[in-house]
């Protein structure tokens, strides 16, 4: 281990991964320090920066519930985790076919075989920190389908009460250690914890809050989020979402016909949508792209040279009548039309447009039976509509089907359609743009199918990461898949990620053999814990150490702490010391032949594990020349 206060000594920079992160804090601090006093915000101080009285009782609206200190405190806490590497997997018929295309001259060999897609297993609230240092506002678009409110079964994600977050648990007054060093529970603590078994709405949006908090610093400026939810939670979730991702923000709400009568589910109203609720990251920078598929009607069953096209009456009924807008018009042959929606009752017919448009626009007039009509050309491609009724968006049902398609089993309850999440990719990404797309409830993988398959349409370059909790799956509940997972993937515990690996796995195959010159590349990445400084007992300082991570995985997080991406290159300089990605080092291990090689760099940044059992001579022998390019992460 490298001694922290030795590395300040030497001038060298220091990353604390453990140091909590709260962009607007540092800015207020850096920008307004009046507003900052004993480290604390000074609420005071910002209301007069802004110009408010700080004498009247400022009151707004705004969503409160029970666990939402804790939610925002688990939001800045870092995470105690670093990303594992499992497997890269790469469909063998497309690496067999490349190798045997190499004899011909004229074949494409693809060069960059760095994975450009993820799938990661662990709890995603520790993920979603993890990937912040290096995707901070370079994801295009997220989706997610989270665990609904059901009110019936509990939580599978252990966030609350962790042993690493016992001291955000005292700073927002939800513990106390009293004079002999035992903790006192609050209240309020006492009842959250209480609340979290039932799964009531303070303990759903608790858990949801710290998680759309960090999707939102994912995000793209032009990036978009799609939320599937349904009744239970859909008001909430809108406000919450207006509060983190703000108001003026709101794209839409999308309602899904998900399946066609549902009277087995409620007493009163048969059931037949869900809700997509959908936010831009900047509705300023937002682009939605038009729907080419939309299911246009059968009307336009006319045609000149300009295409098909259906006839419009030009006169309307009004609600208020215009007198400009109620005039002879004549076609050629000198016949006069008025406006015909007259009638006792409804006085205020009128033509749509003005005498200058008609004058304009003669030409486009279609006089027939004793009307005036305008053609309405069919388009192309329309502006998206929030009902999403028709079969192309697909049900329930065409999920399972999806799913039955891949393992020839009925395995999942209710995975969402491929269809459905296609539509949300064509209006939120660019066929010509390197997007990335995050699934952090990945369940059985639809979303990854979805771009794969819209990749091979389209010959776009969608990247995909996906998250999913080892959710372990229980033989009683769903004994298809616990025996699917047990017997043929030979899965000493079931847990969901298999499925969510093997399906992607399959349907990379299938599509590759659809399509030969299609492939997709995945990394499978797990959670492993940080190696941690700790004081037994006795009062002496322990290092905890993680055995499980290998030279290359210490150089993965290290790259991802400097900002490198997953699907950027690491190569190994010197193998399993010295690694390389882009302008930087990742030294975990030393010895003369490295220290020697570093002394010959220039203008490389040199990153060191301050963790890492690094020889403190070598370190100590680093050159200072070295030194303003060193950075010891803790």
């Amino acid at each position: 281990m490298i001694p922290k206060k030795e590395a300040i000594k030497k001038g060298i920079k220091t990353i604390d991964s453990k140091e909590s992160c709260n962009a607007l804090f540092d800015n207020l601090k850096i920008h307004f320090p009046q507003t900052i006093k004993d480290n604390q915000a000074d609420l005071n101080a910002i209301a007069t920066l802004l110009g408010l009285d700080t004498k009247a009782n400022i009151q707004g609206y705004e969503l409160t519930f029970t666990g939402k200190a804790l939610a925002n405190a688990l939001y800045s806490t870092p995470t105690q985790k670093l990303l594992k590497f499992e497997e890269t997997y790469s469909n063998p018929n497309f690496e067999s076919k490349n190798a045997d295309s190499k004899e011909d001259s004229n074949a494409e060999v693809p060069t960059n075989q760095t994975p450009q897609n993820f799938i990661i297993k662990g709890d995603n609230l520790d993920v979603l920190k993890i990937l912040k240092s290096a995707y901070n506002e370079k994801i295009k678009m997220i989706y997610i389908d989270p665990p609904y409110n059901t009110k019936n079964e509990n939580f599978i994600y252990p966030d609350n009460f962790r042993k690493d977050y016992k001291e955000i648990l005292q700073e927002v007054g939800l513990i106390e250690i009293d004079d002999e060093g035992n903790e006192i529970e609050s209240e309020t603590l006492q009842f959250f914890k209480n609340i979290q078994s039932t799964r009531t709405h303070s303990g759903w949006l608790s858990f949801m809050l710290p998680r759309l908090k960090l999707a939102r610093d994912l995000l793209r400026e032009d990036g978009v989020i799609f939320i599937s939810i349904d009744d239970n939670e859909q008001a909430n979730l809108k406000i919450l979402c207006d509060e983190i991702f703000g108001e003026e923000n709101f794209v839409g709400n999308f309602i899904w016909k998900n399946k066609s009568g549902g009277a087995n589910d409620s007493k009163f109203i048969a059931i037949d949508n869900e809700f997509i609720l959908c936010y831009a990251k900047n509705i300023n920078t937002l682009t939605i792209n038009l729907d080419k598929e939309a299911i246009v009607s059968t009307r336009y069953n006319l045609q000149d040279e300009n295409g098909k096209y259906a006839l419009d009456r030009l006169d309307k009924q009004s609600i208020r009548y215009s007198k400009s807008l109620d005039y002879e018009i004549k076609d050629s042959d000198g016949n006069s039309y008025y406006p015909q929606h007259k009638d006792d009752n409804n006085p205020n017919a009128t033509w749509r447009w003005g005498k200058d448009t008609v004058k304009e626009r003669f030409n486009e007039l279609v006089f027939k039976n004793g009307f005036v009509y305008t053609k309405n050309y069919k388009k192309d491609a329309v502006i998206p509509r929030n009902l999403l009724f028709d079969e192309r968006f697909g049900r329930t049902r065409t999920g399972k089907t999806d799913l039955y398609n891949i393992f020839q089993l009925d395995i999942f309850t209710a995975p969402k359609p491929i269809s459905l999440i296609k539509y949300f990719l064509r209006l939120s990404t660019s066929i010509e743009s390197d997007d990335i797309i995050l699934d952090f409830f990945a369940g059985s993988g639809t979303t990854a199918q979805a771009v794969m398959e819209l990749n091979a349409e389209d010959n776009g370059n969608r990247k995909f990461i996906l998250v999913q909790i080892d959710e372990e799956i229980i033989e009683s509940k769903s004994k298809t898949a616990y025996d699917f997972c047990k017997n043929e993937l030979g899965s000493k515990k079931p847990v969901i990620s298999d499925i969510t690996i093997k399906r992607v796995k399959r349907a990379s195959t299938k599509i590759t053999n659809t399509n030969p010159d299609f492939n997709v590349r995945f990394s499978v990445l797990s959670l492993s814990d940080k190696r941690e400084l700790i004081t037994t007992k006795k009062g002496t300082l322990e290092l905890l150490s993680n055995t499980e991570l290998s030279p290359f995985d210490k150089a993965l997080n290290l790259a991802l702490q400097s900002g490198k991406t997953l699907d950027k290159p690491i190569k190994p300089i010197f193998e399993n010391k010295l690694y390389q990605c882009e302008d930087c080092l990742y030294l975990v291990a030393c010895d003369k032949e490295v220290l020697e090689f570093l002394r010959n760099t220039q203008n490389e940044y040199i990153f060191i594990d301050g963790f890492e059992d690094l020889s403190l001579e070598y370190f100590l022998n680093l050159d200072s020349s070295l030194n303003d390019r060193l950075r010891i992460v803790y």
